[in-house]
């Protein structure tokens, strides 16, 4: 056999790396006769590199290149054992951690809640350790060493018995996979280097740093791995001069001492040897970088200086452009819109998380349906989505029953209880949402199971049979190309990852689950997968920094450089602090940062024509900061070449429509159909664009109406004149509509008890007589509501030790007024024509509306009440008070054979530092409200009657909580 032959091929640059894997490549196929890099006649060797975005980049490049990461390099030496254990999979590892964890916890006593999470970062340390070839003992040792003996500091007892409980968990994971009849990948790693292949490898190119300098690089593990497995007969490893100079250098010579080194083929000669650094004209002194507002505005960037480089002569094909970036999202969602916008074609090597897929909410909808005890919200949303079907009695749910369904649960305060469902379905029998309550009955008793407790193989068999049934068959027909196949895919994917969860849990595992259990495993190992979509054969690359050391580009454009992402944050060790991670083997970070950096020097300098660097300033609303990664630049010896802002011009579809003049040329058929529908809207600067329709004729408007216009015009319109419904809220107490009812309806009852017992004023004398009356008809009132919510409505009006109640302040303020009550007119209705002064002259105008109660005094003059369960208005826009007190005085101008006069007008209020709130203050202050308000309603009547109904709130927070905000335009509130 051929004496084993261990390399280290040093490259100047990236370039020279890529022309090197190709040469090495080459030669060993005999297609190749490069005498720099000569190697032994063993056939195409496995050229491992980091992340499979990078072996698909790699392939891509070159069809015969054999190009696996870490992982698949694992498989294909268990491929070729002469009689390989089965590898058990992530889920099995996690499930045999879960069960391995609890038996640790009780055996040493180490109570901790044991949740998903922490069990995943025990697995995940312990498989680094491991990796750094230590052993549990070991591992114990040298915590041990490090704490010391120190038995006085608490903090090291406490991480004593943390290192006990985990290596005892460890120990029982590695007997229990022992037990399994599977292996992971360090007891396959054992099982390699004890047995033979009839096959073996003989020929691997590592083009991977180790985990120091790349996290998916090899480990001291798999470099002894290398070394030592019997018939790997040459190992290459090829590594640029920046990386080698960040410590990777000499880490390879203690693990391979002597380990031949020879230098790599240098840079090709053809092209420039160096790209150029594009930069923006103008920028300031040492800025060697574009700013954009945000990651959209970077990818429109690059659409543009594509367009306008093919307008100048200067485009590259496609094929040989790039954008590169360290994380794929979101620009892997952004590319969709702004390149296909574009009109660019684009290719990607990076699959997509599967979560992220539309399909994947439909679990999501399952588990909350079930979490949230078969609310209405979650059971409207589940039989409303577009992802299933479900029926009753052989019929199809239409969108009429189902939006009937949702109002009559609302309206019977429904909020959840399978028990209740059946009581509403059994009285709606006969109505038109019967169909969907017979199906939502069929959907609560196929999930009923999952809000118990049972076993967890039985929970997610119990998930996949509903979801699976339920699903809705895809018409590839009539389904968008491409989108029916991927559907598809994501569906096979769920599918799955449940299917393999309860049968690894019923073989390994299975443990009673809740359906917080549930949903925690299940949404946590689809958050795991990826999926895959079509990468597309042509267009320019978008491809992470890793993939993009294996391509060959004219121009490269870095995006998003921003200190968040570049570089890239190590996962933090939630177990030891740095120093004690640093006795177990872990790098150092000025280690890690010093890779990083020789990482980012060759990255820069990998382009043959041009590079372009770009940071944003916005992330999700938070500034972002540049990455200090940008201050190595100059390091990278690159000329820069200045390059003017691009010239305005038309790329994207919608530019077809937002700029002048308008172009329709650039869309296909279907979509110029729809722009010129859209463009023979009303002008933006037309009054109708602004919320103006025709002059309405004049009708009498309720003052609470005419509020609301003042409140938002806009929002009148949608409530009062296109009758819009609001979306009804679920609430486990009354919304404030009712709880405002209720508190009318108790007060009304209150004063005709007191006057139908022969009772006028309230006043010191008969205060408690009063306060009875007052309690019995509350309890009366709150006879009929759930026992949770009358206590919390008793409490609102008679008041708790900690304050007084709504009632109090009632009584009382009539009892400390020393005028006698003569009548009180309760819920006092005023309709019809009332005469109001306006500037220019009396107005006689129709409203209607109804006053709370109206106190009629022996001095003739009454005083006006109006109960507010929040806090007061805003004297300066209440509308109702000040008019109701003026339409009034017309009305029982011979009332009892005298005229009266408003006297006193208050707002008795739950909230606010005053229950007691007086609309003026003395006679001129009167004056002044109640001509302000008169002036106030004219205005809003008039502008109703002329049909002018913009979105302009008084108060711009009224958009948060507005029902009617999904049909408005929103675009100029606040603009006045």
């Amino acid at each position: 056999m051929t004496p084993r032959r261990t390399r280290l091929v040093r490259v100047p640059d990236l370039r020279a790396f890529r022309s090197a894997v190709r040469a090495i490549s080459a030669d060993a196929a005999g297609r190749s006769t490069l005498s720099t890099l000569s190697t032994l006649s063993l056939g195409a060797p496995l050229i491992v590199v980091s992340t499979e975005s990078a072996a698909r980049q790699m392939r891509a490049a070159d069809s015969d290149a054999q190009a696996v990461t870490r992982d698949e390099l694992y498989d294909r030496f268990h491929a070729r054992l002469p009689h390989p254990p089965r590898r058990l999979t992530a889920i099995e590892r996690d499930v045999i951690a879960h069960a391995s964890a609890r038996t640790a916890s009780a055996a040493t006593d180490f109570h901790r809640r044991l949740r998903p999470g922490l069990v995943a970062e025990m697995l995940r340390f312990y498989d680094q350790l491991r990796r750094q070839s230590q052993s549990v003992k070991r591992f114990e040792e040298l915590i041990s060493d490090a704490l010391g003996t120190d038995d006085i500091d608490r903090g090291a007892q406490r991480m004593r018995r943390q290192t006990l409980f985990l290596a005892c968990a460890f120990r029982e994971y590695e007997r229990r996979v022992g037990g399994s009849g599977g292996c992971d990948e360090h007891m396959l790693r054992d099982r390699l280097l004890a047995e033979s292949s009839p096959d073996p490898i003989r020929r691997i190119v590592v083009t991977v740093a180790d985990w120091i300098a790349d996290a998916n690089g090899l480990f001291v593990a798999d470099f002894d791995l290398l070394a030592r497995i019997p018939g790997l007969e040459a190992i290459d490893i090829i590594a640029t001069e920046a990386l080698l100079g960040s410590g990777f250098h000499e880490r390879l010579h203690s693990w391979w001492p002597g380990i031949e080194e020879v230098e790599g083929a240098p840079s090709p000669a053809t092209g420039p040897s160096r790209p150029v650094l594009r930069v923006p004209q103008g920028a300031p002194e040492g800025e060697r970088w574009w700013t954009h507002r945000d990651r959209e505005e970077e990818l429109i960037a690059v659409a543009r200086q594509l367009k306008a480089d093919a307008r100048t002569g200067e485009a590259v094909p496609l094929d040989r452009a790039a954008v590169v970036f360290k994380q794929p999202l979101p620009y892997l969602y952004l590319a969709r819109s702004v390149f296909g916008g574009a009109g660019i074609p684009y290719r990607t090597f990076d699959a997509l998380p599967l979560a992220a897929e539309p399909t994947t909410a439909t679990v999501d909808l399952v588990l909350e349906t079930v979490s949230s005890n078969f609310t209405r919200a979650a059971l409207v949303a589940l039989l409303r989505s577009p992802h299933f079907a479900f029926a009753a009695g052989g019929q199809t749910l239409s969108r009429q029953a189902l939006g009937a369904f949702d109002r009559t649960l609302s309206d019977a305060r429904y909020l959840g209880d399978a028990s209740r469902l059946e009581a509403l379905a059994a009285e709606r029998a006969n109505g038109g949402d019967a169909p969907a309550f017979g199906a939502a009955l069929e959907v609560v008793r196929e999930l009923a199971p999952l809000a118990g407790t049972a076993p967890a193989s039985a929970h997610v068999r119990c998930l996949a049979s509903f979801w699976r049934s339920h699903l809705r068959p895809i018409d590839a027909a009539t389904a968008e190309p491409g989108l029916a196949a991927r559907e598809l895919r994501a569906r096979a994917a769920i599918g799955e990852t449940l299917e393999a969860l309860a049968a690894v849990h019923a073989a390994h595992d299975d443990p009673d689950w809740t359906i917080e259990d549930l949903s925690l495993a299940v949404r946590r190992w689809i958050e795991d997968q990826t999926f895959e979509v079509d990468p597309g054969d042509r267009g320019l690359h978008l491809l992470d920094d890793n993939a993009a050391r294996y391509g060959d580009f004219d121009d490269v454009t870095v995006v998003g450089l921003i200190d968040s992402d570049w570089p890239e944050r190590p996962r933090r060790n939630i177990f030891y602090p740095a120093a004690l991670l640093k006795s177990l083997g872990w790098p150092s970070e000025k280690d890690r940062r010093a890779a990083a950096d020789a990482h980012f020097l060759d990255l820069l300098a990998a382009a043959r024509r041009r590079t372009t660097l770009s940071i944003f300033t916005l992330e999700d609303d938070a500034l972002a900061t540049r990455s200090l990664q940008l201050d190595e630049i100059p390091r990278a010896k690159l000329s820069s070449v200045s390059s003017p802002p691009l010239p305005a011009s038309r790329i994207f579809e919608d530019e077809s429509l937002s700029l002048e003049p308008v172009s329709f040329a650039p869309l296909d058929a279907g979509t110029r159909e729809w722009a010129h529908l859209r463009a023979s809207r009303t002008a933006t600067d037309s009054a109708q664009f602004h919320g103006s329709i025709d002059a309405t004729a004049a009708r009498a408007w309720s003052v609470s109406a005419l509020e609301t216009y003042l409140g938002c015009p806009f929002r009148f319109f949608a409530q009062h004149v296109l009758k819009l419904e609001e979306e009804p809220d679920d609430e486990e107490v009354m919304d404030p509509r009712r709880q405002g009812q209720l508190v009318h309806e108790v007060f009304e009852k209150f004063f005709s008890a007191w006057q139908g017992a022969g009772h006028r004023a309230i006043t010191s004398s008969n205060l408690d007589e009063a306060r009875r009356m007052f309690t019995a008809v509350v309890d009366e009132a709150l006879r009929g509501l759930p026992e949770a919510e009358a206590g919390l409505e008793r409490t609102r009006l008679l008041g708790s030790p900690a304050a007084a109640g709504l009632g109090e302040a009632v009584i009382r303020m009539e009892a400390e007024r020393l005028t006698p009550v003569v009548e009180r007119l309760l819920e006092y209705e005023l309709k019809g024509e009332f005469e109001f002064a306006t500037e220019a002259g009396p107005r006689t105008v129709a409203i209607r509306g109804k006053a709370d109660r109206l106190d009629l005094l022996a001095d003739g003059t009454f005083r006006l009440v109006d109960y507010k369960l929040g806090w007061p208005p805003d004297r300066r826009k209440a509308l109702q008070l000040p008019i109701y007190g003026l339409c009034s005085e017309q009305r029982l101008t011979e009332h009892r054979g005298r005229r009266w006069t408003m006297g006193e007008a208050v707002y008795l209020a739950f909230k606010g530092p005053r229950r007691v709130v007086p609309l003026f203050q003395n006679d001129a202050d009167r004056g002044k409200v109640l001509s302000e308000a008169q002036a106030r309603l004219v205005a809003a009547i008039d502008a109703i009657a002329a049909g002018q109904f913009p979105p302009t709130p008084d108060d711009v927070y009224r958009c948060e909580t507005c029902s009617f905000s999904a049909v408005c335009r929103k675009d100029y509130v606040g603009d006045v």
